[in-house]
């Protein structure tokens, strides 16, 4: 069936050329230039339904797909071969593991041994966790969640691979969450080492044998690789998000400070519309030159001096080159309509953190998580302090049992910054 469409698609292209030869080319250049593309695009679609099946079928074989090649396999002519000296650390990967379950204490272990990745790095548990859930290591190749026998050489027995597919299985039933809501999860940032924070926690026993779990927020980059790559490490989340809620109430009480941050920020707003204006001015220009090339192109096949091969590489070309124009073009026109439509408003800023501060208070959890969300776009966590982006927000209602009508949409907001101290140790 494939084979037939190919042959039409092909078939059709210089019939339609044809015709439109014999037509008023000014009429039908864009008509034209559409099915030109749109031609394009079906044979590209085609190629990609081909190579999906291609790569089904040689699954099935047990052959391998090509991609990121193993860690103890080679690639011999598309071929997975077994590298010897990393084969061996394969089989005292998954060997450890199955002893002692633990990540972290496996990629100790590699690191005492001397034995790091292939770019002579140190291991990421997220690495380590891939390989040792990893079905090439038994022979398997996989494609679209399924499995089919290889024609590779397992490295490791199965039985040993479903061993240590059920401790991790059960090391992730084991796991104990806190039972709390972490009202800046997904907020804080942290600039020491570039990293998301995200919620995390710590246990300790009390004298009367109960365990304390104390809730933190932890950077994502040293649950990767140790606390070393990281000046911050870990933030206590008690303390920190009385922090954050403490100095939105003292904004909202402090109206000198919120003035004199707004008129700055008003003064930077004048100085960034015009470079925008003058790039749009010149996309604008470029956009006209396409148009122009574009539509002497279609002069030209209607003179018949241009082949149309040719003439479906020139239009592709400059097709994608006026797409990419007009995003810009848009993202532009955006900028400059949202810096200049109207300044910081301090007191529209000043009512939304008094309406927070009534509202909060009286919110369960959850609320009170999507409302933090609905105030601030960011933390960033530096050393000792914390900065707040809060939205500009257009208006904050308190009573609705819908928090979709007093959260606005926040996409395209501008934000404030403001810097809080982290007092007490964290």
């Amino acid at each position: 069936m494939d084979g037939h469409l190919d042959e039409l698609a092909r078939g059709l292209a210089p019939e339609f050329a044809l015709f439109f030869l014999r037509q008023p080319i000014g009429h039908h250049a864009p008509v034209l230039r559409n099915i030109l593309l749109d031609f394009a695009q079906f044979e590209r679609e085609m190629t990609a339904d081909r190579t999906r099946d291609k790569m089904h079928q040689r699954a099935e074989k047990g052959m391998w797909n090509g991609g990121n090649v193993p860690y103890g396999y080679r690639n011999d002519n598309k071929r997975l071969m077994r590298d010897e000296t990393e084969a061996q650390r394969v089989q005292f990967i998954f060997e450890w593991f199955a002893q002692t379950p633990s990540l972290a204490g496996l990629r100790a272990e590699l690191h005492r041994c001397g034995w790091f990745n292939r770019a002579g790095q140190q291991w990421m548990v997220t690495a380590l966790d891939y390989i040792l859930r990893n079905s090439t290591y038994i022979g398997k190749i996989g494609f679209n969640d399924l499995s089919f026998a290889g024609q590779h050489e397992p490295i490791i027995s199965e039985a040993l691979f479903q061993k240590v597919q059920l401790l991790h299985r059960e090391r992730g039933h084991a796991t104990t969450s806190i039972k709390r809501p972490f009202l800046l999860k997904g907020l804080l940032h942290c600039s020491d080492c570039g990293s998301a924070m995200t919620p995390h926690y710590v246990q300790k026993r009390r004298k009367d044998g109960s365990v304390n779990r104390i809730p933190y927020y932890r950077c994502t980059r040293t649950l990767k690789f140790n606390n070393g790559v990281c000046r911050i490490k870990h933030l206590n989340a008690d303390k920190t998000e009385a922090t954050v809620i403490e100095n939105l109430y003292s904004l909202s009480q402090n109206e000198a400070a919120l003035n004199a941050t707004i008129q700055g920020l008003n003064h930077d707003l004048k100085q960034k519309v015009e470079p925008l204006e003058k790039e749009a001015t010149r996309t604008k220009q470029r956009l006209a030159e396409l148009e122009a090339e574009i539509d002497r192109f279609v002069q030209a096949l209607g003179k018949g001096t241009i082949a149309i091969e040719r003439l479906e590489i020139e239009m592709k070309q400059r097709e994608t080159d006026k797409k990419v124009l007009k995003t810009r073009l848009d993202e532009l026109q955006q900028k400059i309509n949202e810096e200049a439509a109207y300044d910081y408003n301090s007191e529209t800023l000043l009512r939304n953190l008094r309406e927070f501060r009534n509202v909060f208070g009286a919110l369960n959890p959850q609320e009170k998580t999507e409302t933090m969300r609905g105030m601030l776009k960011q933390i960033n966590a530096l050393p000792g302090k914390l900065v707040l982006e809060v939205y500009e927000l257009a208006d904050f209602k308190r009573g609705s049992q819908n928090h979709s009508d007093w959260l606005p949409a926040l996409s395209g907001l501008r934000t404030i910054r403001f810097e809080v101290s982290l007092t007490g140790k964290t």
